[in-house]
């Protein structure tokens, strides 16, 4: 079968994505760009007559490749794509153009696209001769796939695969490629923007199943959605978000109407368990199956599922319950974190820890989704838990459910925090029992509360620094993330040894301004080594800088966990910078010997939340919250409100119950006359457009009206329509002679009754609706429509009796131009090249051919003349050359 996406041509989409990329700065201009090749991709694949599948796949994967769940990672970084860059290209790795590709990050980079891809581009521009890029999509996913495959003892396959991309891309598609196997186009456009350009619908779906594959197929003809976006088993659901929350602001919380639950925060990983009919699956926060980890039914040699047969109840037939991954200590009994030296995704038979799975919620049972808002038949937390409870039984260190506790107050909250505190837990989770599950949304009832978000829990770290990794976009300055030090004097010579490093925590103006402290006395490592006062062990920093003139940071992290890689035996985990301390000297920063009482109990993790939170904290938050609680109500503002107009007399129902909005009124009639006509007619007048608007009504062609009309999201027509409205007791129609825009399935509608410009196929024209018609020749929008939507529109128009446009379903190529080809194409068909697939071929009777190896029907002409004189499409086996 014929996938149309396969044979476009990777050069196309990279000269899309080079327009996308020189607009980031404007957002509308991108959405337009990416919508107009999207409808471009959707008119080419409607003409193909032959069997096909248009699913627009195998290019969204390319567009979104972080999201693609159906090939294997890559396993390739800047570094390695740098080393195998240089060994295919045969580079001397002292050379110039190989210090590039190995050391993008480097300061003597002055490029525009300074990332990884653009520095290649940049090598590898005069190496790779100007040529013209013939890989389709189809060749372009091939090759990934099978780089995508490639285990790390074949890397001869590997730098075949590179030779073979390098010979046959241009250098600017190489740059796109490598950004491809990299995730990250630099696009600025997020992953809802290009799903939205898709197809509207595509980001809710995307959100219910996590497959941009059933998307496609479900939203693949670009008009029509499913009758239910909802969820099904064995697709990912993006998981709903906690909102963080200071605990002194819980009071805040507490003080409305709404119960709340408190849980424990589980420090292991998101995860989601599939079932339908004994069949198990597993999805990670991202999408990632996980069966073969943990087994795929109960005979499996899974970690979990085995361990599992006899907990769910008789009933269940399918679920799909949400919950975090923990592992389980197999001697001690007890759970381990994400900071100890264990992967949970990763574990064997023969790790310390096994899986354990800890459930908080249920989305889909029994063929029934449970989330969503109410209106799509979600159900409440307090519901949803009604039937988890019922699920399974609780195996301990197998599968349970998360414990989970009513709140009356502040207190009970603060005492579950400073429990998890004393626990050296990650901190708990606060959930509106009346809130719903929406996917991939955080502010919509969920709340979690750590030590850190609070003043005075934590123990803040005073650490200089001393080294930084170099960044490659360096508009903030050289430094991505500081390497920071405690001072050891325990030996004759003090020497600075290094934690860790932090990232976050400052402002763009702090970053600013700490790297143009730094700047002049920072030294590249691989030109010069650090000297011995400084010490990072296998962890080395890109720059380094003596203590003496770097400044101190103090730093905040949420525990200290093992490392063999950092200075000292344990390294900051979730570090930030809580504040730049200008003032401080070098010399009076964390020392070694202090650092190691923090860790001298000798546990794999500790934390560094210790401090208990009082009482008195939140005291004072409710006695202010209680003073400022007041009740706002969203509207629009005073100056931009129309004035009441009184009782108008409803005289017809042209516009009864519909939502009109007058975007600017004209010179003749102001706003609030116009807005008397549309409740004459029954309708209802609104400020602002929104989803139940029927239309927007424009005089004046303000800026906002102009932006509004290019989006083409709501359907806008002139003053002149409305104040010319005849009285009616029917709702009227749109005029598309008075349309200044419209919506796609607006123009489907009228297209049944308009040409692309206003003349409606039944209704004789007057003359002034030929001058209109004449006048939109000018700056019509013609509506494009697929060659199966326009024989749609035939039969509804003419039945099986077409006089008119009876050859619409024929691709023709003629060998030699005549009058036949006009005439045909007058009467619907496609005129084509020999290239394009052509349903048939029209000769002249006595030519010679050399089609017989096509699959086009090869006919003569007086086919066509039959045709002609019947004005019906005439069956071809009597016309068929032999």
């Amino acid at each position: 079968m014929l996938i149309p996406a396969n044979d476009v041509l990777f050069g196309d989409l990279c000269t899309i994505l080079d327009c996308l990329n020189k607009k980031k700065k404007h957002r509308h201009e991108q959405d337009k760009i990416l919508i107009n090749f999207v409808n471009e991709f959707r008119i080419n694949s409607g003409k193909l007559i032959t069997k096909k599948n248009a699913t627009f796949f195998p290019i969204l994967r390319l567009l979104l490749p972080d999201k693609d769940r159906e090939r294997n990672p890559y396993n390739l970084k800047e570094t390695k794509l740098g080393a195998l860059l240089v060994k295919v290209l045969s580079l001397n790795k002292q050379s110039h153009d190989a210090q590039e590709l190995l050391n993008f990050r480097s300061v003597q980079n002055s490029f525009h696209d300074s990332d990884f891809a653009g520095i290649a581009f940049f090598v590898l521009k005069n190496r790779i001769p100007q040529k013209i890029g013939h890989l389709t999509i189809g060749d372009v996913n091939a090759l990934l796939d099978k780089i995508a495959t490639i285990v790390e003892n074949k890397g001869h396959i590997l730098d075949e695969a590179f030779s073979y991309a390098i010979k046959k891309l241009t250098a600017e598609q190489l740059k796109w490629f490598l950004r491809i196997i990299l995730k990250d186009l630099k696009l600025a456009m997020s992953g809802h923007r290009i799903l939205a350009a898709f197809h509207p619908d595509a980001p809710e779906l995307y959100e219910s199943c996590s497959n941009l594959n059933k998307v496609c197929e479900d939203l693949g003809d670009g008009d029509t959605r499913p009758i239910e976006l909802g969820v099904q088993v064995f697709f990912a659901v993006c998981p709903m978000l906690s909102e963080r929350l200071n605990v002194t602001r819980i009071a805040q919380l507490l003080a409305s109407d709404k119960i709340y639950q408190v849980e424990d925060k589980f420090d292991g990983e998101r995860f989601q368990m599939h079932m339908e009919n004994g069949i198990f699956e597993y999805f990670s926060r991202k999408g990632f199956m996980y069966s073969n980890n943990y087994g795929k039914t109960f005979d499996s040699n899974g970690l979990l599922t085995p361990l599992l047969k006899e907990c769910f109840i008789s009933s269940a037939t399918s679920f799909i319950i949400d919950g975090e991954m923990m592992g389980w200590h197999k001697e001690y009994q007890c759970f381990g974190s994400k900071g100890m030296a264990f992967d949970v995704k990763k574990i064997t038979d023969n790790s310390r820890f096994r899986p354990c799975y800890c459930v908080f919620d249920i989305l889909y049972y029994n063929g029934m989704t449970l989330i969503g808002p109410a209106d799509k038949g979600g159900k409440t937390l307090k519901e949803r838990l009604e039937i988890l409870d019922s699920l399974f039984m609780d195996i301990p260190g197998v599968i349970m459910h998360s414990k989970r506790e009513i709140v009356k107050d502040s207190v009970d909250v603060l005492n579950a925090l400073n429990k998890a505190i004393e626990n050296q837990d990650e901190g708990i989770v606060v959930k509106d029992v009346n809130s719903y599950y929406i996917a991939n949304r955080r502010n919509v009832g969920w709340y979690k509360i750590k030590p850190e978000y609070t003043e005075g829990t934590m123990t803040d770290l005073d650490l200089v620094v001393i080294g930084a990794d170099e960044a490659e976009n360096k508009r903030q300055g050289r430094a991505k993330s500081f390497h920071v030090a405690c001072l050891d004097r325990s030996g004759e010579e003090q020497r600075w040894v290094s934690v860790g490093r932090v990232a976050s925590g400052l402002t763009f103006e702090e970053r600013e301004r700490l790297c143009v402290l730094l700047e002049q006395h920072w030294k590249p490592t691989k030109r010069v080594p650090p000297p011995s006062s400084l010490y990072f062990n296998k962890d080395k920093p890109d720059l380094w800088i003596m203590p003496e003139v770097s400044i101190v940071l103090e730093v905040r992290a949420t525990e200290l966990v093992r490392s063999t890689s950092s200075g000292t035996e344990y390294t900051l985990r979730f570090p930030r910078v809580m504040k730049i301390r200008g003032e401080k000297p070098v010399l009076d920063v964390l020392t070694l010997e202090e650092f190691q009482k923090l860790v001298a109990e000798r546990n794999a993790v500790v934390k560094l939340s210790t401090k208990r939170i009082s009482e008195n904290q939140i005291d004072e938050v409710v006695i202010k919250a209680r003073k400022t609680r007041t009740q706002k109500i969203i509207q629009v503002a005073e100056k931009f409100r129309s004035k009441p107009i009184g009782s108008v007399n409803v005289v017809s129902k042209a516009l009864d119950g519909r939502e009109i909005c007058i975007l600017s009124d004209d010179e003749d009639f102001k706003k609030i006359d116009l807005i008397k006509i549309v409740e004459s007619h029954g309708g209802k007048h609104v400020e602002n457009p929104g989803p139940k608007t029927w239309c927007c009504v424009v005089g004046t062609l303000t800026f906002r009206v102009r932006k509004l009309i290019e989006t083409e999201k709501f359907d806008i027509i002139s003053t002149s329509w409305l104040r010319s409205l005849p009285e009616s007791e029917e709702p009227c129609s749109l005029s598309p002679l008075d349309m200044l825009s419209s919506r796609h399935l607006t123009r489907m509608k009228l297209s049944l009754d308009y040409d692309e410009f206003g003349d409606n196929y039944r209704d004789e024209i007057e003359e002034e609706t030929l001058k209109k018609c004449l006048k939109k020749m000018d700056n019509a929008h013609p509506i494009y429509l697929t060659t199966s939507e326009m024989l749609y529109i035939d039969e509804q128009l003419f039945g099986e009796q077409n006089p008119f446009s009876f050859l619409r379903k024929c691709a023709i190529h003629f060998v030699e131009y005549s009058i036949h080809s006009t005439l045909a194409k007058m009467y619907g068909a496609t005129i084509c090249d020999i290239n394009e697939n052509p349903t048939h071929i029209v000769v002249r009777r006595g030519e010679k051919n050399d089609f017989a190896h096509l699959c086009s029907k090869i006919v003569y002409e007086d086919w066509l003349d039959k045709c002609f004189e019947e004005k019906t499409f005439i069956t071809e086996s009597e016309f068929i050359v032999n």
